[in-house]
């Protein structure tokens, strides 16, 4: 699987997963969080798009290959890895807000 990384000045989060195939350079995405009010829906759902965005991105999920528009339990994988890893990221680093850290 690929890796997920979230940059921001408040939460840095980093988010990683397993390459797909051994030997595979783990790329990484960054999603900003810059504008977003977090204790909003709109900032929330907005957060969750750009989540959405950058996995698409770095799990290659609108590459077309030969022979299929559909993609390859590789890429769902890693899409879906990616999106809950950064998901959880995310909710640890709010959890750990709100306790004060």
């Amino acid at each position: 699987m690929k890796s997920l990384t979230l940059t921001a000045a408040a939460l840095g989060l980093t988010v990683a997963a397993t390459p797909a195939f051994a030997g595979d350079k783990a790329p990484t995405g960054a999603v900003s969080l810059s504008g977003l009010d977090l204790s909003t829906v709109e900032g929330q759902k907005m957060l969750d798009q750009r989540i959405h965005r950058v996995a698409r991105e770095i799990c290659e999920v609108n590459k077309t290959t030969t022979g299929s528009r559909l993609p390859n339990r590789n890429v769902r994988d890693c899409y879906n890895k990616a999106v809950a890893s950064a998901k959880q990221q995310v909710a640890s680093a709010i959890a750990e807000r709100q306790r004060g850290g």
